[in-house]
């Protein structure tokens, strides 16, 4: 498989998350020669106007020193970069720098720190790929997911859980029929549909025509822009189709991940309200507006 990034961004709330992650991708490495190609780049947010620290019963270095830990254990990847930073202060500044500055050297894959995916993920893109990209080679390629808050995510959730009385925050991540290899299925999409962090992947020649614009900020409805873009160019003479794979799942840990026990407020105090992060409403109206610019540029 052509190179591949791996872009993941966590504040130290999700610590252990990130390391968990790692593990996931360690075991993925038993079933693919991830050193051949794959790299991943870690960007751990430290910056004060997230977390104070003063209020905090876990110091800042013990999450400075974990994170160092858990790249030590990393060496099963082509590369890595391990971050530690104080102004991005957002995923989406960490993604909207990567997609800009990638240029086509890289296939990306958008990873959230609470996704479980399965261990099989990477054989299977392995073996799909090179039948996509004899049709095209701007294309994305989506795992599916168990449900989502109503039927529009329909597109890209499995039939068993659709189907399921489950509520999507009362899934268990871990006891998920997440793979069946034999059973893989591509499903071809141009209404595209996903969420930024869900294991997308984006072929190399596609990250050339992600331009994230400044305007929207550094969080909200990034993923909806990128979304809608792909839409639009298809209209302009691109062919940007999104393949679903079908029996390959991906799921959000909701179940366990708001018990955390960094979160809450009971150890590390998160500020909300967070003046830099803009209002979602507003950020939204300046999505409409880029798209906007697009279709009619």
């Amino acid at each position: 498989m052509k190179k591949t990034k791996i872009i993941y961004y966590i504040f130290p709330f999700h610590i252990d998350l990130l390391e968990r992650t790692i593990n996931q991708l360690k075991r993925a490495s038993n079933y693919s020669n991830l050193k051949d190609y794959l790299s991943m780049e870690v960007v751990l947010n430290m910056s004060d106007k997230n977390i104070d620290w003063s209020k905090c019963d876990i110091p800042k270095q013990y999450f400075i020193d974990k994170f160092r830990h858990i790249e030590t254990y990393c060496d099963f990847f082509e590369s890595v970069s391990f971050e530690i930073d104080n102004e991005l202060l957002g995923s989406g500044a960490q993604h909207r720098r990567t997609y800009n500055n990638n240029d086509g050297k890289y296939n990306i894959i958008a990873l959230d720190p609470d996704i479980y995916f399965p261990v099989e993920i990477f054989y299977i893109l392995e073996n799909i790929i090179p039948s996509i990209e004899e049709k095209t080679s701007t294309y994305m390629i989506t795992p599916q997911i168990t449900k989502w808050w109503d039927s529009s995510w329909d597109i890209i959730s499995n039939k068993k859980y659709i189907n399921s009385s489950l509520k999507f925050d009362e899934i268990n991540t871990f006891e998920l029929d997440s793979c069946n290899v034999e059973k893989i299925n591509l499903i071809q999409n141009y209404n595209h549909k996903f969420a930024g962090g869900w294991f997308n992947f984006y072929s190399a020649e596609l990250t050339k025509l992600i331009k994230l614009p400044e305007s929207i900020g550094i969080f909200y409805h990034q993923d909806l822009f990128i979304q809608e873009s792909f839409k639009i160019l298809n209209t302009k003479g691109h062919d940007i189709p999104q393949y679903i794979i079908e029996n390959c799942i991906v799921s959000e840990d909701r179940k366990y991940y708001h018990k955390n026990e960094y979160l809450h407020q009971k150890y590390l105090p998160y500020q909300k309200n967070r003046a830099h992060m803009g209002d979602s409403n507003e950020v939204y109206l300046k999505v409409v507006e880029e798209l906007n610019k697009l279709k009619n540029g």
